[in-house]
């Protein structure tokens, strides 16, 4: 059995949610802030090759970059529209304090699959970053538009997921996870003990095996239901009963 954060945080939020995303796989419309967010994190990763090979990258070369990956240098009306105009802020505040810090990622957007007792735990890092004294960093974007007061990388799940993920797949203990606020150019850092590191792994257990042992499939209403693209179909907005499609041998199905 698969196991991501994806996973487990859906599961969490709504049994029927998980179902119909995982299992039956239904087709979802896209959602215009996802394309926006790969695009910056391709041009990201671009920024990195290129610091690489010169050590420093211009601003004005990224931005070039960035009207490729958008289209702009295609349809210069592009840069007429809002979302153009943020991306090309956040990459120049990301240049600038990047090329000050000068850090070297070891991984970018670095899938990682590893064994983890009768599960195998998947995730792709946004950056794993080498520090000075030979230590490495996790590193995951955030492209929320209000920078929070406190520090939620000291209780992210996802960053705990990822140090278990990281050390299980390639063998590293992290010294330190971080949030990178891409809007405001702040990173919230924090570190996570072994005791952490325990609950992680015991919250992977227990919802992982819930998914495995899962017939029921109920929706659960909370504050996902703001976002699902399942409401259609969901019996609790429709108050209509829905019948479950057919998986073949559900039991031993990939999930």
């Amino acid at each position: 059995m698969q196991v991501s954060y994806s996973k487990l945080k859906t599961f969490g939020q709504c049994p029927l949610k998980y179902r119909l995303t995982y299992v039956e796989k239904v087709p979802r419309p896209p959602l215009g802030h996802l394309a926006f967010n790969r695009r910056i994190h391709s041009v990201l990763r671009v920024y990195h090759d290129l610091a690489r090979l010169d050590g420093v990258v211009r601003v004005d070369d990224l931005l070039k970059i960035h009207d490729e990956h958008s289209g702009a240098d295609r349809e210069p009306q592009i840069r007429d529209g809002e979302e153009y105009r943020e991306g090309e802020e956040i990459l120049r505040l990301y240049c600038e304090r990047e090329n000050r810090k000068g850090r070297i990622p070891a991984h970018l957007e670095h899938k990682i699959r590893a064994p983890f007792g009768p599960y195998t735990l998947t995730g792709a890092v946004d950056r794993i970053d080498l520090l000075p004294d030979g230590g490495y960093s996790i590193v995951d974007y955030k492209l929320d538009r209000k920078l929070p007061p406190a520090n939620p990388a000291a209780i992210d799940q996802q960053l705990s997921f990822y140090q278990l993920l990281v050390h299980e797949g390639l063998g590293w203990l992290a010294e330190d996870v971080r949030l990178y606020y891409l809007r405001h150019g702040v990173e919230k850092t924090a570190t996570r003990t072994k005791a952490a590191l325990h609950e992680t792994t015991e919250w992977i257990d227990e919802t992982a095996d819930k998914i495995r042992s899962e017939r029921r499939w109920q929706p659960c209403e909370g504050d996902a239901c703001k976002s699902c693209a399942f409401w259609k179909m969901c019996p609790a907005k429709t108050g209509k009963p829905r019948e479950q499609k057919t998986v073949w041998n559900q039991a031993s199905f990939d999930w």
